[in-house]
């Protein structure tokens, strides 16, 4: 008996471990349904080293923490599994089985019976093997659509890094830009409170009107306004970034800071063609695509083999015991016993001759699904090639609008200069200072906005031709899987 439980115990611990599956679960705090409750966990101190955030630092966190990237993770150890599970069609089946019985029957009214009771125990043990050696190459196309579905899953894993890099991309730029647009705002600020302090003082002492002071007051606000609206923007390009970051606050900590963006305007491209290549190489959508045409045409090839037989050999061990114990009417008591050793081997064919052209219209479909995997494909190329040339072009107007808008500030900064003197000369309408104002107020935003379309179009061409290689495989330290 205790050898017996040995055994089981050790059954026990085989099974448990060869299903076991290690990861690292997601944040506690996402289980909380208060937010003010939450739990806290590792997820919220990923910041706590970093001072000044740069664009790769956020997205290698976002690929180590997003809370989708990593479901697409698993999604690809599950595929592994099911590819994993199409390699069992090659080994034997092997099954045991036990029954026992106890059957109690008395006998009334019969004459001159020597034994009116009888009670019988039977007991009924096997082992059966069974495995398949012929089955048309189904189990062969299994695998192969099994190992190509998982490679699927891994090139969509791959896409949706592409996709987050990308996304993570333009929150950060948002931020960016942000920033940049209250430093605009500020700055317009004290141009019209440094004008209104000189105002009032001219005012006083009776040397302009009452509506050059209110001017200056109205566009004093207008500024105001302008820096809260770019305060708004900041605080939700953050938000969205955070959550980007799979960070459960969805806000970063508030000693974050962020570099100012890089005035550089050089192009660094190559030929348009060399990325159109590029694209077609790398872009994992497109692999994917291509993986279900190969699980189609496996499909088309599996379904041939409904024509061939299914060949597969058998055995079985048995071994049956049974006890009968016959009472009689003086209380005389008799009993047999016997067990039955036996054993078979053999070989089965089954082959079906008609089944009413179901086969037939079973080839007519997986065709016709590798018709439509085929089309799908092409449509992704094509779809490739439009993105690469948009996401091209998109850069190079881009730096074009940058350096024109860079010289512009230059020229509107100094217009500025010379009607300011010219107004406090009393040379000039109050008007022309709006105007000049305004204008290096609109040259300025136009010139952040172009540094940040073309950091935003570089990172969109990086992302049509997937050459981002940040985070390029999502690791689990804790995962029993891995790449």
């Amino acid at each position: 008996m205790k050898l017996m439980w040995k055994s089981f115990s050790l059954a026990a611990v085989i099974i448990t471990a060869g299903g076991c599956y290690n990861y690292t679960p997601p944040p506690v705090a996402t289980e909380n349904d208060i937010y003010t409750a939450r739990q806290k966990d590792a997820s919220e101190e990923l910041l706590v080293n970093i001072k000044v955030l740069s664009l790769p630092d956020a997205q290698k966190i976002s690929v180590k923490n997003n809370p989708n990237y990593i479901s697409v993770y698993h999604a690809v150890n599950a595929a592994r599994m099911r590819y994993y599970q199409s390699l069992g069609a090659y080994f034997p089946t092997i099954t045991s089985n036990f029954n026992g019985g106890l059957a109690n029957n008395q006998y009334t009214g019969q004459v001159n019976t020597n034994y009116p009771t009888t009670n019988s125990l039977t007991t009924s043990t096997s082992l059966n093997a069974n495995w398949l050696l012929f089955d048309g190459f189904i189990r062969e196309m299994n695998v192969s659509i099994a190992k190509y579905l998982a490679d699927n899953k891994r090139q969509l894993e791959e896409n949706a890094r592409r996709i987050l890099l990308n996304s993570v991309a333009s929150a950060y730029n948002d931020i960016l830009l942000a920033i940049e647009q209250q430093r605009i705002a500020r700055a317009d600020m004290e141009f019209q409170l440094k004008n209104l302090k000189e105002t009032q003082l001219k005012y006083q002492a009776g040397a302009v009107p009452l509506s050059d002071v209110l001017n200056f007051k109205i566009l004093n606000n207008t500024a105001t306004g302008s820096q809260i609206a770019a305060e708004y923007r900041y605080n939700i390009a953050v938000y969205s970034l955070s959550a980007l970051m799979g960070i459960p606050t969805a806000k970063l900590p508030p000693y974050i800071k962020f570099p100012p963006i890089n005035p550089d305007t050089d192009e660094h491209l190559t030929s348009v063609d060399v990325y159109l290549d590029t694209a077609l190489n790398n872009r994992p959508d497109l692999k994917s695509f291509r993986d279900l045409v190969k699980v189609a045409q496996y499909g088309v090839y599996r379904s041939y083999g409904a024509y061939s037989p299914a060949v597969s050999a058998y055995g079985t061990l048995d071994y049956g015991t049974t006890l009968t114990r016959y009472g009689s009417g003086n209380g005389g008591i008799n009993h047999t016993y016997y067990n039955n050793p036996g054993s078979e081997v053999g070989i089965q064919a089954e082959w079906l001759m008609f089944d009413g052209l179901k086969r037939e219209n079973i080839v007519r479909e997986f065709k016709a699904e590798l018709s439509r995997a085929k089309f799908e494909a092409a449509s992704s190329w094509i779809s490739i090639i439009q993105e690469v040339r948009g996401a091209y072009d998109n850069y190079v107007q881009n730096i074009k609008q940058a350096k024109l808008y860079e010289k512009t500030l230059l020229l509107v900064n100094k217009q500025r200069d010379l009607v300011e003197e010219e107004y406090r000369a009393g040379n000039t309408e109050l008007t022309r200072l709006n105007e000049a104002q305004r204008n290096v107020v609109e040259a300025d935003t136009n010139l952040v906005q172009a540094l940040v379309n073309v950091r935003k179009a570089r990172a969109q061409l990086d992302a049509s031709t997937n050459t981002n290689t940040t985070g390029s495989v999502y690791t689990d330290g804790n995962s029993s899987i891995e790449y």
